[in-house]
């Protein structure tokens, strides 16, 4: 009787849970289109939200759903921008993330402590009653900020306190009963099977049929296999190749594996490298789910798993394998084909001809390489499974110093940042301006860091590529777009200048009107900064200096005398 009672608590609280839930207001006031979709896959991270169209627009209100007080403010060039925190009765945050602009009283209590911090970076935490917030009350206009790629308006619901991301559609009714879109599926060899003979992964085309995918090509194999999909979705009214919400495998009448994104945990979200096929994904920008599980995968979105997502036929019979990929709406998609065990003999394919120093890499153990030039430390679960690692050196090339090392495989997804050595012979005039770089595929050089211990330069790495040594010695840029010196400024708002640094990149700058620090808004995509003109500027002659370093060290300083007659 006692549990009985436990349990209808249990499914009241989370009825209650629901019916609030369920109360919430829209956070803007237009039809609701998504341009992403919760749990998608990103660059080494499920999304954690949805992103809600905004016409191609900036400027829109943004409403809080529910009543609450602010409980955090961050603004940043990067990431989500300018965004708000707010709890909930509920247990719940929303978040509202790459706004243009906060409304009044947040914005007044911001723009205090970014002139206390002197900084445009900010991460500010609020106490309970600082800021509160009614339901429905407009706390900011959607923008671009931060790393968007344009203007929208991403949106999140937390349980406030563990911080875990939930799925907002269990809060909102969005228009969709468009069906996934299953475009290939990828047969992987588990201890050298032999896949239609071949002991290589075998990636094979689907046919559609109303909503059911078959693969025309029979499939035979001679020992263990997985499943790998490579699959989106769409809604009504968006372009978008939006994420899926659960992926089920079965095996004739049996199911093996379901992955499901209700919920998220920021913690475990790069584990998502484990999860997609990375390789795919770096070379075709493809983006398959794995329907099975690495060794070192932690995340807890597999509902189902048996052995581990791996399929092991051991007779003869033709057996059927079926994929259902849903959305969030319950619209499916379901790929069948048949299997059928073979008796081949595998032989092994060619790996690599080239001549590479090896060794195994186990993922539960930590892994050093050394040289007498090059050294690698990386820390135990830094990688999601066993790994024949392998090294090479290439003769210098332009623009480096030394040789170029070759780690591994680019292809390969690394967890944790591992710490990267390379010996080198440098000017000592120049050693301050050197760091270790990767070098893509662009044949960029990307600023990786760096420390010297010794003769040796370290840097903290999260990836395997080609490294090498760089020095840079050139200052950044700073160009004025509405201000130069002697300019007599009338009727301008806003002063405007860009600053760039194609080398090691810029790591601060500092803006000064008059000697007193003044907010410079950056905006890295456009390499822009602004000032929006206020009281601090005087009727007489003003003067507005900037400095930019870059991560080296190097540094420009920009100045500009000006007069204005701006009435404020």
């Amino acid at each position: 009787m006692n549990i009985l009672l436990r349990v209808l608590f249990i499914l009241c609280f989370l009825s209650n849970i629901r019916a609030l839930a369920q109360d919430y207001c829209a956070p803007l006031d237009i039809k609701m289109y998504l341009s992403g979709t919760f749990g998608e896959l990103r660059s080494n991270h499920f999304h954690a939200g949805v992103d809600i169209k905004t016409d191609g627009k900036e400027g829109l209100n943004v409403y809080a759903i529910e009543e609450g007080y602010v409980s955090r403010v961050k603004v940043s060039s990067w990431g989500y921008g300018k965004v708000i925190y707010i709890n909930h009765p509920d247990g719940r945050t929303s978040v509202y993330a790459h706004l243009k602009d906060f409304n009044k009283k947040i914005d007044s209590i911001v723009s205090i402590e970014h002139y206390k911090k002197e900084s445009f970076e900010l991460d500010l935490y609020l106490k309970k009653n600082k800021i509160l917030i009614r339901k429905n009350e407009v706390i900011g206009l959607s923008g671009n900020s931060g790393s968007s790629s344009g203007p929208h308006l991403h949106f999140e619901i937390r349980e406030t306190d563990s911080q875990n991301p939930l799925n907002p559609l269990n809060c909102f009714d969005i228009i969709d009963n468009i069906s996934p879109t299953i475009k290939k599926i990828k047969l992987y060899s588990i201890n050298k099977t032999k896949i239609n003979g071949s002991n290589e992964d075998k990636i094979f085309n689907v046919k559609k049929k109303n909503n059911t995918y078959t693969i025309e090509e029979n499939i035979t194999l001679n020992g263990e296999f997985a499943l790998g999909v490579y699959t989106y979705d769409k809604c009504n009214g968006s372009h978008n190749k939006n994420g899926i919400y659960s992926i089920t495998v079965n095996v004739d009448s049996i199911k093996i594996y379901e992955f499901k994104v209700d919920k998220l945990d920021f913690r475990t979200s790069r584990y998502i490298n484990a999860h997609i096929d990375y390789k795919e994904k770096k070379q075709k920008k493809e983006k398959y789910h794995r329907c099975f599980k690495l060794a070192n995968n932690k995340l807890t979105n597999y509902k189902t798993l048996i052995n581990k997502g791996i399929i092991n036929i051991n007779d003869t019979n033709i057996h059927t394998i079926k994929v259902t990929v849903s959305d969030f709406y319950k619209n499916s998609s379901e790929l069948i084909f048949n299997v059928k065990l073979t008796n081949q003999y595998t032989r092994n394919s060619n790996r690599d001809a080239l001549q590479k120093e090896t060794r195994k890499f186990l993922h539960k153990r930590a892994n050093v390489f050394k040289t007498n030039d090059f050294e690698i430390h990386m820390e135990r679960n830094s990688l999601y499974e066993d790994i024949e690692f392998y090294y090479s050196k290439q003769d210098s090339i332009n623009e480096i110093i030394g040789k170029l090392h070759k780690v591994h495989d680019i292809n390969i997804p690394v967890h944790k940042k591992y710490i990267i050595s390379i010996k080198t012979n440098i000017k000592k005039e120049l050693k301050d301006k050197a760091y270790i770089a990767r070098k893509n595929k662009n044949n960029r050089f990307l600023y990786m860091g760096g420390s010297w211990r010794n003769s040796f330069l370290r840097a903290k790495v999260r990836e395997f590529g080609d490294f090498c040594v760089v020095v840079d010695t050139i200052k950044p840029k700073i160009k004025g777009i509405n201000i130069f010196p002697g300019k007599k400024i009338k009727n301008q708002k806003t002063i405007k200048l860009t600053i760039e640094d194609n080398e090691s990149g810029i790591k601060s700058y500092r803006a000064e009107l008059n000697k007193k620090w003044i907010l410079m808004q950056y905006d890295h995509k456009k390499k822009l900064l602004h000032f929006d003109i206020n009281k601090a500027l005087v009727k007489d002659t003003n003067i507005l200096e900037l400095k930019v370093e870059d991560n080296v060290g190097n540094f420009t300083e920009y100045r500009a005398e000006f007069t204005t007659q701006n009435k404020n």
